[in-house]
Parts: C-alpha cells; structure tokens; sequence
C-alpha cells in the first residue's frame, strides 16, 4: 500500500511539473501582431467606379487576410493610418450614420486609426462625427487647439497577452498649407512636425511601455522642408520597435536605424504585418525578435460576408456612377500613350486639361488658368457622358479660387508648376522624361497664354516665349489666375501668391465640370488650342525608330519611379542603349552622338527642323514609322503626332498602328 502511495505521489508531482512547464514558458515568452493599412480611400468593395473597373485589392481582401491573421493571433491589433474617407464615391455617402468606411472599420474591429489630411477635405464637422462614430481610438497627437492643448489622444497603450504596446500617432503637418482656403476646416488649429512630435511623445512614453510603435500620416521623404519618417527613424530608432506610416502610396518594407518602416501601397494593396517575439527579463519584456513584411492583398479572394456586409453600398455607388450627364461627341485622348509608359497628354496640349481650364476661366472669369492631369490614363471616350466620367478626369475634390497675380508672378508659377517637372535634355535622347521627385498631379497646364518649355535649359529657366493675347506678357501686368484650393495653399506658403488678392472662392471643380456638359445642348467635342510645346530636344538619334519599335514590343521598357507613382522618369538615349548592348553598333553611314548634359545656353536652343520634307504635302509611312517620328521629321518636334493624327482619322483607326504603305496628309506647320 505504501508503495502504491509512494507511486501514486511520483506520479501527481511528474504531472504538476509536466503542467507548469508551458504556464512557465507563458510568463517568460510571449508574440505580439500588429496590422496595419492605410490610405484606403473609400474603396471597400473591390471596385473603381470612376473607372467602372473592378480591383484587384479592396478593404474586402484585407478583411480576409484580416481574418485569417486573427485564427493565429486573436488578440492581434489592427491599425488604419488614415486618408480613408475620401475617394472612390465613399464623401457621397459622408452623411450616412455610421459613414460607410467608418462602418467597415468598426466591422473589422479596427482598435486604433490615425488620422488623414484627406480627412479635413469635408469640414471640420465631418472629421468630428466620424471619430464619433468610430469604434476604436482615434489619434492624432501633433494637432493642437488655441489654448496649447492637444486636440486628440498622441497615444494609447493597449494590453495585449499581458505586454503594455504603445501605439502613437501623428497626423502630416501640412495641411493648414492644404486646406489654406478653409482653416474652418481643421478648425484653425495648428500641427506640428512628425519630428517635433514623435520626441515629445516618447519623452511621454518613458517607462510606460514594452513595446512602442509609431502610427504616422507622413511619407519617408518629408515634403515642404520638413522632416520625413526616414530621418525620424534615424534619429529615434532606438527608441521605437516599429513604424506604420502613410500617405505617399509607397510600398515600403525597410529597416532603418534597426526599426522596421513599413508603408502598405493605398487601396488596401497589402497589410502590414509586424510580430514582436519577447522574453521576460528582471520582470521586463524584451523584444528578442522582430518579423516584418507586407502581405498582398491581390493574392487573397475578398472575405465573402464582408461583400455581403457592404453589397448595398456597391450598389448605390454604381448607380451613382452610371447616372448619364450628357454626351461625348469624340474621343478626347487617341491614343493616352505616345509610347508604353510615356502619357502623351502630358508632353503636349490636350483637350482633357483644355476642357478643366476652360470651366475653370469661365466659372471665374478669369484670364488666365492652370490644372493638373491626375491620373495618366484620364480621357474621355465617345459616347454618354456619365458622373463617373468627371471623377475619372478630376479624381480630387478640390474647390475653385480666382487670384489676381502679375505676370512675374505668373512666370514664376510656370517655371514652378510646368518647368521643374522635366528632365533636362541631353544629347542622343529619343523621348521626354519626367523628374521623379515630382508627381504628376503637381504638373500644372496652363491656359489663357501661350508659351514654351525649353527643355535644354536647366530647371528654373525653361519657361519662355510667354504671351497673353498675342503680345509678350509684362512683369507689370495684372491678370486673374483660376486654380483648385490645393494649388492655391501650396502657392500662397511658397510666397507666389497672396491671400490678399483672391477674387473668387467658389464650389467643387468637379461639380462644376458635370454641371458644363449637363447644360450642354449638343454633345461635348474635344477642343485644343495647342498654346504650349516643348522645344529643346533634338530626338533624332540614328535608331530612333528602333528603339520606339523595341518600346512597343517590350525589349526596352520605360522606367518608373520605384513606387510606380511617376512614369517616364528617364529619357531613352541612344548611346546608353547602345553601351548597355540593348541595340546593334552603328553601321558607318550612321553618325553617333554622346550623351552629355549642355552647360547652361546663352541662348534658346530650339528643336532641329530639317529642310526636307516640308510640312503641307503627303507622305508614305515606311518600316519603323510611328506619328511621333513623323512629326518630329516634318515639323521639327514629335509633340505635332496630333496634327498628322487628326488630318487622317479616316485611314489610321488606332493611332498606335498605323501601317507601312500609308499614305498621310501631312498639314502646313
């Protein structure tokens, strides 16, 4: 019997041991998931109704990845940094209670959400309702009130699996610059640097968390001359475990200064995934380990019952969407691209921009206007005029202002908004690039002068020829500019404009371009003026042809910016093509030129216009021929295709493939 005991006690101390070994792990180990997304703008259903395109990422295919991430870790936490209630229809619906992308944030059961610039575009008492409505903590830490204090939390420490992790957010600082035309729209309030911000919050923060994870509205390259998230990282590594940031539409996955920066694309094309493996030491946590990536969204099916969830609301959108305005009586962009990769609309003047500018003057009655192409592949195609169609064109909600401005302040504008945003010509380039620290929607057309960009000339010095009604325009002359509110704030902080001199403040620009073609009696036609061009490129490499044939057929492929945001970001050149082994040597009838950038000219270098042919007659399209090469051999610049293009509608069907053997009109210069 004794013996019996005496196994029986063996036995239940074997098994107290056996059980207390995992309880024993558990308070020595433990993981903590974060999640984050961020600059969803409204696109909750996997559709672009501007476009009328489904999409291959959603916040229905983050759900998905959100769902499985929390069968491995259901006490997760899951992050939104902001810009989230603008675009994709989702402000029609801004009344709404909950608001819609609020309500697919609390149906995932978001626990922290940072706030946007975006987010002010309605009002401040939009902004207020939302965070109402939302579920979780709303943070936005740099934003302070009159009397000094802060407007929202900076912080939140959450308890996850008995480890304190202290999620901080900071919203981008510049959006007094932004919404400059309304400050009732972030209630006169004031924002400091993610710089400034992030040290005093950690100063807060001392000893109050294990873990500690910024949550930031802002890109890794500041804007304005401020600080970016890159050099915070670089002076405040060591003190944070990771960094979610937003904003830019990058796709960054970096270890900067040890802590992991991650930016997850915009329209939910990944999650960001952090897990923080820790040990208990002293009875403190530390992080032993850190894995950090994104997960693509378009490599998941969208989570099933949050379609269900949100169906009524994709259908309101396509309703609204499909909502017939007016009519288009030719295509405006034919073709979008002059080369893969290279929007044509951009390197001349087009109808699209003509058509903004004009609603813009007339809504004004302003001389003189500037818009941005936002998006490369805006047209407008044959046939009904829906509402989509005005987004597609004017993807931003940006109010309309009239200012008055000399014409030294116009020129400086131009040589800013239009000059900067090219690379600078160098010899043996066969296409026009674009400066890859601009983006596009900071690239302005103007209208109501004419003028030209010279491109062989450095930045800064490349606007010229500039005239207003068929006479140069004086330094001295006053004109009234029309332009959208976002131009105006980033203008008036660079001190090319003053608030002193607005004339006008009116609606949506948007608004009023669906208004113009509802009044129309007659269906709308693309109209161009051609009032600017780009000069100073001389694009006649000996295989030119070839490379424009090898661009078509994807042996060479224009670059783009690393984050895909800024196309053409580089001229082709013949010579690099040749020394990279991407062409055949020259043969000896043909004469290289060397790729070097010219010092500064004493005078305008102008495109080479060749004494034969001459423009005015007919011409037979030969092997490797394109518009643009025809126009540059008869009229001295490729940016003319249109002219040649419009001449022959009647033979050439797509402006892309035009066939050897054709025989085109080719118009007087």
């Amino acid at each position: 019997m004794k013996r019996k005991k005496l196994s029986a006690l063996l036995l239940a101390l074997v098994m107290a041991v056996s059980l207390a070994v995992p309880a024993l792990a558990a308070d020595t180990t433990q993981t903590v998931t974060i999640l984050q997304t961020s600059d969803l703008h409204g696109m909750i259903n996997p559709y672009d109704y501007a476009s009328n395109k489904e999409s291959k990422t959603s916040m229905a295919h983050a759900a998905a990845i959100i769902a499985a991430e929390r069968k491995t870790d259901p006490n997760l936490l899951l992050i939104d940094t902001g810009d989230s209630t603008q675009a994709n229809y989702i402000q029609e619906f801004k009344d709404e209670v909950p608001e819609p992308m609020i309500d697919a944030l609390n149906y995932l059961k978001y626990d922290a959400w940072t706030l946007g610039n975006h987010e002010f575009n309605f009002g401040f008492n939009y902004v207020t309702k939302e965070i109402k409505e939302f579920n979780g903590v709303t943070l936005a830490g740099n934003i302070y009130q009159k009397n000094g204090s802060r407007w929202l939390d900076a912080y939140k420490i959450f308890d996850v699996n008995g480890v304190k992790v202290a999620v901080f957010g900071i919203d981008a600082p510049h959006i007094p610059i932004w919404e400059k035309s309304d400050p009732t729209h972030y209630n006169n309030m004031t924002f400091t640097t993610p710089m400034e911000e992030t040290g005093k919050i950690l100063k807060e923060l001392e000893g109050k968390a294990d873990v500690i994870i910024g949550s930031i509205h802002y890109g890794l390259d500041g804007e304005y001359g401020t600080e970016g998230i890159r050099q915070v990282a670089e002076k405040y590594g060591d003190q944070i475990d990771a960094l979610f940031i937003g904003h830019a539409h990058s796709k960054v996955n970096e270890t900067i200064n040890g802590v992991p920066v991650l930016e997850p694309g915009s329209n939910a094309q990944y999650v960001s995934k952090v897990t923080f493996s820790l040990e208990k030491k002293d009875g403190k946590w530390d992080v032993a380990k850190t894995d950090a990536g994104l997960i693509d969204c378009s490599t998941v099916t969208p989570d099933a019952a949050f379609l269900t969830k949100f169906k009524s609301l994709d259908q309101k959108s396509k309703a609204l969407a499909a909502k017939q305005v007016g009519e288009v009586g030719e295509t405006f962009l034919n073709p979008v691209e002059v080369l893969p990769g290279i929007p044509s609309a951009i390197l001349e003047d087009n109808a699209v921009l003509d058509l903004i500018n004009k609603v813009q003057m007339e809504e004004v009655g302003a001389d003189v206007s500037l818009a941005a192409l936002f998006d490369s592949t805006s047209n407008l195609e044959k046939g009904p005029f829906l509402n989509r169609d005005s987004v597609k064109i004017y993807k931003y909600d940006n109010t309309l202002y009239g200012v008055k401005v000399t014409g030294k302040q116009l020129k400086a504008i131009m040589e800013l908004q239009a000059g900067n945003f090219f690379n600078q010509y160098k010899a043996g380039d066969v296409t026009i690039s674009f400066n890859p620290d601009i983006r596009m929607y900071n690239y302005d057309e103007f209208a109501g002068v004419n003028y030209e960009i010279n491109i062989s000339k450095p930045a800064g010095s490349r606007i010229q020829n500039v005239t207003y009604q068929g006479k140069p325009l004086s330094d001295t002359q006053t004109l009234v500019l029309a332009l959208n509110n976002y131009r105006y704030g980033g203008l008036v902080t660079a001190g090319l404009l003053n608030e002193s001199d607005v004339v006008y403040e009116g609606g949506a620009v948007r608004d009023m371009i669906t208004n113009y073609v509802a009044a129309m009696k007659t269906p709308l036609m693309p109209e161009c003026d051609h009032n600017w061009k780009i000069v100073g490129a001389d694009l006649n490499d000996p295989q030119k042809d070839l490379i424009y044939e090898k661009v078509r057929s994807g042996e060479i492929t224009v670059p783009t910016s690393e984050d895909g945001r800024t196309p053409n970001i580089a001229s082709l050149n013949g010579p690099e093509l040749r020394t990279a082994g991407k062409l055949p040597a020259l043969t000896g009838g043909e004469t290289a030129t060397t790729p070097t950038t010219p010092a500064k000219p004493t005078v305008p270098v102008t495109p080479t216009t060749p004494s034969t042919p001459v423009a005015g007659g007919s011409y037979t399209v030969k092997s490797g021929d394109c518009l643009w090469s025809i126009s540059q051999e008869f009229y001295g610049t490729g940016t003319k295709w249109t002219v040649i293009y419009r001449a022959n509608t009647a033979i050439i069907k797509n402006a892309n493939d035009i066939q050897v053997g054709q025989v085109l009109t080719i118009p007087a210069a």
